[in-house]
Formats: structure tokens, sequence, C-alpha cells
């Protein structure tokens, strides 16, 4: 328990807590009833959780609960009806927020049932809170494993019912966090779950009712839930309601480390419970039912929203204008929608805010749908207002309620929810460049004649309550046009919120700050892909023959466009397709565009598994798009189908350097099979004039289907056959006009490619479809067809640069970027005298230092996910070779050193295929564990090292290696060999072939068990020669100087020794924190022998019996089985 991870990560943990008012209970590995268990079965401490249910429920200040009510309760929680964990947590956790209905007892409250609570989340204080280490849980049969119980590191309790569960690894382990998580996932059989362990492992029962998992080593720290993965485990960086500052003085630190700012934001006594109760939902996410927990920011921005509702003044008190509310930006992607539904929830609890109507405005019947269902999520009903009248009827209204409504609905009084019309049509605000028709469409009025708009009649004043609270979505939007003036007139004294995940433009925050409020928190684009919530985007302009270069000039536009034909043919182009429109929706310059864009697409993001959106100028150019990539499709696999066979088998390093046409060809050759199964989709609203042939397109079950079918992983990419076809679908591009631009959340969706005109919060908007994280994606992709790229300062000009830092990246940046992590990885060669890399034997000698190779491993990992952001584009062919030499020298000192981990699990697959191949081509297969050197392999694995020197590197590395791993069963046997090795190098230092003759000698020695430096033992069973080499180390004499008599009075010690600490340490556990007595017995035993019979001299034998302790701890299996 003493070493480093104890000392420098558990330890500060358990007294931050200690310090925040937790109780710390050292847990016991022998004895249950220490943790309040009559087994280790139990994972609730149950008479703890009794008493804190009789004290916190009470009948007029006294507690009522008889002991059938307590068995009802603690049954409830400890027997929940659930075959899984995750539903049993579902179940758990209902019961942890809301509580245990029980019958009533009569004379009090008419005899009417009770709700029991098993935590009182009004009053912290009032609860129990307990961190136990070592909590020992015992697996349930058909989990056992190896050990049959599980030991995490620290489990947090509130009154008996674990909560948290903690695991942490030691500052120094490379790779240590991913270790805790994948322990973490054990220990609730989440691996077996998901395919990645044969049989089910772990204790699910203690993770019933564990509402956050944590894994930590000091340095770094993350919170996840159960069923998370890796990627899913975040940071937390805020300690609000408190001041960081403040947080660091009373620790007594210059700055927090995660786990301090983790343990300081999260699990004080009254965030743990707010997090608990307001802030982890289960969700649906493409048919399977997740548990999240709130992100750092969102918790953050809730707290901020709740504290200015609270403390800002009413408009009565202000004189002027409403105080409470402000403006919340939290950039796309980075969960806005939930945290509307958090503060909602927090809103529901408070004593203050309870009573309040909650209004949501969103301008979208996209995101309205999305926010109501989530909203559903916090227990109450949704009202929605299918007109205005309904509208005025729910405002007027002094219950508290939820409603939804939408800017149109409030333009037009008569206008129904009606499910066909659409977001494109729904006028100026309805969506991105809405208004927009397609050329040659039926105009949206009968008879060509206009139809007289609808006036709409001001608010009258609806309600003057207070206690009114209106959240907008998308702020940036809704703020526009007539709806503010409305709502204020309509609800003159309700606070605003505005939500927008896009950041303000520069020349509208004073009238979005008039109207809502300064700002409530920031959540930029920058910290969210810092953080991993969001992916960085790069921008790709495409300027081949088809691509428009800049739609504002029309002669330039043909010009590009037509490139190849007279003057003549051109003027008679520009007479056919007259208008803008109609040059978009040209056939022949979208089959061209077409071609472009699914070549681009199976070369660049096919082979990472990644699916497209593609934005068309118009609905008819989106039907044009699906037919023109349809039979791009075909040909393309007919292309591939006729290539030669040698530009079939070009490696990946020569394709490098083909054109982009045969790039193409070649990666469908290698996808053919998903290609043929590739499937397209078109998206978009119904019009009142449609061709009936579109229906199948907008129906609304088909737009929904779609959607979910997109959401999808594609089929295998190597071509077999799915395990689970349900779980995969090759519906792999979505085509679309203005539908799923904003509110859409498809972490599948690799690239977007653009099409029409988009500009400041229309433009970040839309490309944030792109940046959501998941299935390994490390960066989206924005091609741009239309020319938005070549405008993209102006667009962005708008926006201060603090806000859109980070926003958008042009791929041409990611070259300076590449060219720089090369070298930083090559500069650590460099630094140690390595100026060639095809010198890999002197380049493995300069990683000999653990610290060099984990500087080294930390920039080859930064360089290869550099260069697959770059491939297969030729810009870089230049650093493929460097990459294969880098990786092949990183797997020598993996397979030399034994110690360095696995390389390529989180670069991209178009890197990891190029250097995994060329490794593997030269005899290493780097998903194999390093050889040691008693396994069969060495020797082969040997003769694999070319030169002499290799060969004794190589076997002076596994020499030291066993040397470290025996050392503590046999210390001065291996002592001995590790001094002879350190004798032989130095004897023959550079001589590399005496070297290898000399190490083959020590190397078949140690196989062969034969004694050191010719020693003579006295006949004894194996397991007894440690503790006779110790003893005769201690006693002064070497082995030469022994007479006889000595001898056999040191054999006759060594025998009655080993006899007792065998009797002694059969005892079950015996090494565990629960025998510490009987350990010290032992100890004093072996120094009163020492004593009696004066083996060592006085002054040592108290250190002589403890190092005799040790070889009994590390010998434990040998001696117990002799």
């Amino acid at each position: 328990m003493a070493g480093p991870e104890y000392a420098e990560v558990e330890k500060p943990f358990i007294d931050q807590l200690v310090s925040q008012g937790w109780e710390f209970l050292a847990g016991s590995v022998d004895n249950p009833t220490v943790t309040h268990r009559e087994s280790f079965a139990q994972v609730v401490m149950e008479p703890l959780l009794r008493q804190r249910l009789r004290d916190i429920n009470l009948r007029d200040g006294k507690p009522w609960l008889d002991e059938a009510r307590l068995d009802q309760a603690v049954a409830a929680i400890t027997r929940l009806p659930a075959s899984r964990v995750l539903e049993a947590n579902r179940q758990a956790t209902e019961l942890l927020v809301n509580g245990l209905p029980v019958e009533g007892v009569e004379g009090w409250d008419g005899g009417r049932g009770q709700v029991l609570r098993y935590i009182d989340w009004e009053k912290p204080t009032n609860n129990v809170f307990t961190v136990v280490n070592q909590f020992k849980v015992k697996c349930p049969p058909g989990h056992d494993g190896a050990k049959g119980h599980v030991i995490p590191d620290l489990v947090l309790f509130v009154n008996g019912i674990p909560l948290v569960v903690v695991e942490c690894k030691s500052r120094s382990l490379p790779e240590g966090i991913s270790q805790a998580v994948d322990q973490l996932r054990r220990y609730h059989d989440q691996r077996f779950l998901e395919g990645e362990a044969g049989e089910h492992e772990g204790a699910p029962a203690l993770f019933a009712t564990s509402q956050l998992l944590v894994a930590s080593n000091f340095d770094e720290a993350r919170v996840g839930t159960i069923g998370a993965r890796f990627a899913h485990y975040l940071s937390w960086k805020t300690v609000a309601p408190m001041r960081e500052a403040e947080v660091a003085i009373d620790l007594g630190v210059a700055d927090l480390s995660a786990q301090q700012r983790l343990i300081a934001g999260m699990l004080t006594r009254a965030n743990l419970l707010d997090i608990v109760r307001h802030y982890t939902l289960f969700m649906n996410v493409g048919g399977q039912t997740i548990k999240l927990v709130c992100r750092y920011q969102q918790f953050r921005g809730v707290t901020r929203a709740v504290e200015r509702l609270k403390s800002g003044k009413t408009r009565r008190q202000d004189g002027e204008a409403d105080r409470r509310g402000g403006i919340v930006w939290h950039t796309q992607g980075s969960g806005k929608s939930l945290s509307m539904v958090f503060l909602v929830r927090k809103l529901r609890t408070d004593p203050t805010l309870r009573r309040f109507k909650v209004v949501v405005i969103t301008d979208r019947k996209d995101l309205q749908a999305q926010l109501s269902t989530t909203a559903e999520l916090t227990g109450e009903s949704v009202e929605k207002a299918g007109n205005t009248a309904q509208l005025k009827k729910l405002l007027s209204r002094d219950d508290p309620g939820l409603v939804f409504g939408t800017i149109q609905k409030y333009r037009d009084p008569d206008a129904e929810a009606e499910e066909g019309q659409g977001d494109e049509e729904a006028g100026a605000s309805g969506g991105l460049d809405s208004g927009r028709r397609d050329a040659a469409e039926p105009t949206p009025y009968a008879n060509g004649t206009p139809k007289k708009p609808t006036l709409s009649e001001p608010f009258e004043v609806l309600n003057t309550s207070e206690e009114i609270l209106i959240l907008v979505d998308e702020a940036h939007r809704t703020q526009a046009g007539d709806l503010h003036a409305n709502m204020m007139r309509a609800l003159p004294n309700a606070a605003r919120i505005g939500f927008t995940g896009t950041p303000i433009i520069m020349g509208d925050k004073k009238r979005t700050h008039d109207i809502f409020g300064e700002y409530i928190d920031r959540y930029t684009i920058k910290e969210a892909e810092q953080d991993g919530a969001t992916v960085p985007i790069l921008y790709e302009g495409r300027t081949a023959k088809g691509a428009i270069k800049d739609g504002a000039s029309l002669d330039g536009l043909f010009e590009d466009l037509f490139r190849d034909h007279s003057k003549e043919e051109l003027e008679a182009i520009k007479k056919k397709y007259a208008t803008k429109g109609q040059i978009f929706e040209a056939p022949q310059l979208i089959q061209e565009k077409a071609q472009d864009i699914l070549r681009h697409y199976v070369t660049h993001i096919l082979p990472n598994g990644y699916k497209a959106q593609l934005v068309a100028y118009s609905r008819r150019a989106a039907l044009r798009y699906f037919e023109a990539l349809e039979a791009t499709r075909i040909e393309l696999l007919e292309e591939a189908l006729a290539l030669s066979p040698e530009d079939k088998a070009l490696d990946d390093t020569q394709l490098l350097t083909r054109p982009p046409r045969v790039k193409a060809a070649v990666q469908a050759w290698r996808y053919r099979k998903v290609l043929g199964e590739l499937e397209f989709a078109v998206v978009f609203s119904s019009g009142n004039n449609d061709d009936p042939s579109w229906a199948k397109w907008s129906d609304r079950g088909a737009v929904e289907s779609h959607i979910k079918r997109f959401k999808k992983p594609l089929p295998p990419l190597d071509g077999t056959p799915s395990k689970d076809p349900a779980k995969h679908d090759p519906l792999a591009f979505l085509i679309v006009k203005s539908m799923l631009l904003t509110g859409f959340d498809a972490p599948i969706e690799g690239v977007m490619y653009l099409d029409r005109s988009l500009r400041e919060a229309e433009l970040l908007q839309a490309i944030a479809r792109v940046n959501r994280t998941g299935h390994g994606k490390r960066h989206g992709i924005v091609v741009d067809y239309f020319g938005v790229a070549n405008h993209l300062k102006e667009a962005l000009a708008a926006y201060s640069e603090e806000d859109i830092e980070g926003a958008l990246q042009s791929l041409k940046d990611e070259i300076p970027l590449l060219r720089d992590r090369h070298l930083r990885v090559v500069d650590v060669l460099r630094g140690q005298g390595v100026d060639d890399l095809n010198d890999t034997e002197e380049a493995v000698q300069a990683l000999a230092d653990e610290r060099v190779r984990a500087e080294f491993v930390v920039k080859l990992k930064e360089f290869n996910r550099g260069l697959d952001d770059v491939l297969p584009r030729p810009e870089g062919l230049e650093f493929v070779n460097d990459a294969k030499r880098l990786a092949y020298i990183h797997a020598l000192a993996r397979n030399r050193y034994k110690d360095t981990p696995e390389l390529g699990r989180d670069i991209g697959n178009k890197v990891r295929k190029l250097i995994d191949d060329y490794v593997i081509s030269l005899g290493i297969d780097p998903r194999i564990p390093p050889v040691q050197l008693t396994d069969a392999e060495f020797d082969e694995h040997l003769g694999r090292q070319v030169g002499d020197r290799a060969k004794a590197s190589e076997m002076e590395h596994a020499v030291r290696s066993h040397v470290r791993k025996h050392l503590d069963e046999d210390p001065v046997k291996y002592g001995r060999l590790s001094e002879r090795l350190e004798e032989l190098l130095e004897q023959l230092d550079g001589q590399w072939a005496a070297q290898v003759k000399a190490l083959k000698t020590l190397i078949q020695q140690l196989r062969d068990g034969a004694r050191v430096g010719g020693e003579e033992i006295p006949e004894m069973p194996a397991h007894a020669e440690p503790f006779w080499r110790e003893l005769v180390a201690s006693s002064g004499l070497s082995v030469e100087e022994l007479d006889e008599a000595s001898a056999q009075k040191l054999l006759e010690a060594t025998e009655e020794l080993v006899g007792l600490i065998q009797q002694e340490i059969a005892i079950p556990d015996f090494w565990k924190p629960s025998h510490i007595p009987d350990q010290e017995a032992l100890r004093q035993h072996i120094f009163s022998r020492l004593m009696i019979k004066r083996l060592v001299p006085f002054d040592q034998a108290s250190e002589v019996a403890q190092r005799l302790l040790d070889l009994a701890r590390s010998n434990h299996d040998k001696l117990v089985n002799a």
C-alpha cells in the first residue's frame, strides 16, 4: 500500500476528500465487517444505510420508520429486478433521486402513503459521506475470473450507498489513465458486453448505484459513467461555484492538478449531490440506452445561470430592465441542448425558482422536436403551442409549466404546425439561405397571383408575473424581427436567457446584450477542441475542373466551368442557363462535381469509415446530385475493375505518386465490396407544388429512416460480413439543401461537401455538423465547391479573433504543422547523437533511457496523427519514408526494452496500415507483445538481428528484464547475476562478438537454473535456496569460507525457518492489510530464531528478519504449493 501509487495519488485523493468533510474508513480485504457488511458479496453498507434512513425521514422531527419499512427500503436498493447493470443503474438512480413510495401510518397526513428518501438532497450535511480504500467485492458466479473478486482503489459512499468508484494509477506509469479506465470497464463487465472479453468478469453489483467512475494519476483525471468507453471519460476543469485560487490556497499549492480540480469541482458534498440529482441522464442514442453525466462547462453554465436568476434584479427592482438573464454561449457540438434540460431540472428543485413558468423559443421545427424530446427527461410534460392563439393561452396561465413555441407561430396567427411544411420554406428566418426557390420551379402561389400577406397584431400584455423564464435557443438568430418586441410586450417582467452555439457577431453584440444581458458563461470553439468535446475542422477548397471558384462572377464562373468550350459555345450556354440558379442546377456541372466528390470521398474519407453530407444549391440540384452520384459509383467500380494487376498491387507509398483519378480507382478496388453497397439519400422538406416523385424524399417517415440509417457505421471495410448487421448501414451520403444543417448530430459524419453559399453564423453552424466526436474521429473536413473558402476571412471578420480561434483550419495549414511534428520526433534521436534514421541499431541504442523513449513515443504519435490528416494527398509523400523508419525503430525498441506500449491504437487507419505493413514486412508484428528471454521464440528473434552489436544489445536487455522480473524472489542470486552482467559488459566493452558468446553462456545458465559463479549449495528443495543464500550472505561469510560445521548450522536453520514460514503463511490472504498483526508476529519469530542460533550479527538481526519476511512474500506460491 505504501507504493508510489498510494503515496502520490490515492492518499492525496483521500486527504482532500477528508478536508471537504468526508469520513475515511480503511477497508479490509479479509474482514467484511470492517466496512459494515456481512460478506464481500454485499456492496451496500446496510447498518449505516438503515441508520441514515431513520434520521433523514422524520415525522414531526422524529424518526418514524419501523423495521418492516426499513427492510422494504433496503431490499429495494439492494435487490433491483434487472439482469443488466445499466438497467439496474437506471432503477437505482430513480430510487435515489425520486425516493421510494411506502405505506403511511394512521393519524398522520390522513394515512396517505409517504415517499421515503435515501438521501437528503436539500441539506447535504445531513448525509454521511464515506470514502473507503481497498473495498473488496466478491465476483458473482460466472464472473469469478482469476481472483474471484475485485478491489477498486477507492469507493465513495453516501449513507452507505456506493456512488463513486475511483481507480488510481502511478504518475509514472505509461498509459496509466487508459489502463485505469479499462480496469473500471472490466469491473462492471462492460468489456464482455462490447465483445472485448470472452467471458463475464468483474462485480457488476457494485455499479448498480454508482453514478460516477473516476480514473486518476494525479496529473490527469477523467470522469465517466457506466458503459462509457475511454473517449467518453472527460476532464473536469471547473471548481464552480468556488474560485480556483481559493481552492489552491486551501490545499497549499500554486496550481491545482487535474485530480485536485476534479475533487474540488465534483466531489464536494454539495456538488456531488447536485450532479447526481440534476446532471445525470439516461438517453436513447441510435437505439441504445446510455447514461451520461454533464460536462464541466454545462455544470458551470447552469450554476452561473441559476446564480444570475437569484441575484439579478427584476425589472421592478432595476427600474428599467430585467437583469436576471444573459447569454450562454457554448460552441456547437458541446451539448447546448442538454444544458437547457439541466437548467430546467435545477429550477424544478430550487425552492425559490421551482414555480417559474419556462418558455422555450426556437426558430426551427427540427430543433423544437429535438429539445422537447430531450426536455421530457426532466420528468414534466411539455406543452407545444400549435398557433398564436394557443401560445397566448399557455403564456397567460399562472401555472409553472414548460411551453415550447417557434418564431413562425408568433408571426402567423393562423399557421398550424403542419407536418409537411418544413424548414426550407418557412420564411425569411426559417433556415439557412431560405427563400431561394429552385430554378424552373412553380411559383408558390396559384395562377401567378401573389398571396395577400397575413398581418399580425402586436401582442397584448399576457402575463405580468416575474416568475417566468424565457429560454431562447440559437439566440443569435431568433433575436431578429419582431419576436422579442412581442415577447417583451407580452411578458414584460420575465427573465430571458439566450443560448447560442455560435459566437455573437461583433456588430450585433450591443443589441444582443440589450435584449438578454451580459454573458453568463462562454465555452469557445478552441476550448471545446482542447477538451476533446469537439474535433477541429479542416477546410479544403476544390479548384479542379467543375468546381466553382467564385459564384459572384458569372463570366468567371462560365469560363471556369466550361473552359474547354469555344466562345460561341459559351454564349449559347449562357443563353440556355440564364440565371445563377439554373447554372448551379445544370446537369453537366453537377455530374462533374459529383465525380470529383465521390473520388475525394473514396480516396480520403472512406478508408477511415466515415460518412458524408452534401449541401446542394436547391432541392432540384439535390435530386440531380443523387442521380449523378449513383452513376459515378458505377463508373468508379468499373474503373477499379479495369485497373492493371500492377496498379491493383500498388502499396500506399507508391500510390501517393499517382494521379488523383488513379488513387481513387485503387482505393475503390481496395474497398470494392463496401463501395458496391454504398447508398445515397436526399433529405428535404415538401412544398405545395412539388412533383409527386419528390415525395419519397420529403415524406416524414422516409426522412426519419434516412437519418437513423445514416447515424450507423458503415459495414466492415475489409469486406467481411458484419457480426451484427443491424448495427451497420451502407447509407453513406445525405444530400440536403437546408435541412439537417443545424440541430443534427451524427458523429459518424466526417466530411461536408458545400455547393451553396453560407456565411457568418450560418456557415459556422453548418460546418459544425462534422465536429462531433466519436468513431475515433480526430478532425472533420469541409470541402468547398462554391467559393466560401475564397472569402472565408471576410465571412469570419464579423467575429472577434478570440471567439473564433480554432473554428476553421485550412488543410494547407496542416503541412507546416506536420513538418514541425516531424522535426520534433526526429530531434529526439538527433539529441542522442543519431544523424541517420537508417542506422536503426544506433537509434535503438539511443532509446535505452526510459525518459527518452517516453518523449519519443509521445512525439511519434503526434507525427503519425498529423500524417493521417494529410494522407493520401501528395503533400504527405515527403514524410512517408521517415514514418516507416520511425515506426520500425519504435518496434525494435519496444521488443528490446520490453516496456514500451503498443503504437497505433489512437492513430488513423491510413497511417496505421502504412507503418504496420512496412514493419511486418521487416519481421516484426507491432501487435504482438515483446519477446521475453524465456519465450520459445527468443532464439529465433535473436537470429533475426543484424550484426553482433544488435544481438549483444538484445541479449543484454533480455537478461536485464529477466533479472528485474525475478529479483525479489532471490535477491542474492539475481543480484550476483546483475553484477556478473555488468562485469562482462565492462570487460568486453565494444567487443560485440565476444559479448554475444559470453551472454549466450549466461542466458543458458539462467534457463537451466544453474548456480551462479559455481556456488556449492547443500542438498535442499529449490524453494528453500533463496533463504539459504540470504542467511549465508547475512552471516558475513562467503560460500568459499564456510566450513562444514557452519554450513550444517546454516542448513538446519534454513530448514527450520522455511518450515515455520510455510506453516504461518498458509492462512488465507496472509499478506493482506487485515493480517498485518500476523505478519508482524512471524517477523518476531524469525528474529528470535536468528538471535537464539546466533546466525547473524546482533545489530543486523532485525533487518535480516525483514528481508526473510519479504522473501516469503515474494515466494508465497512456491512455498504454499511445495
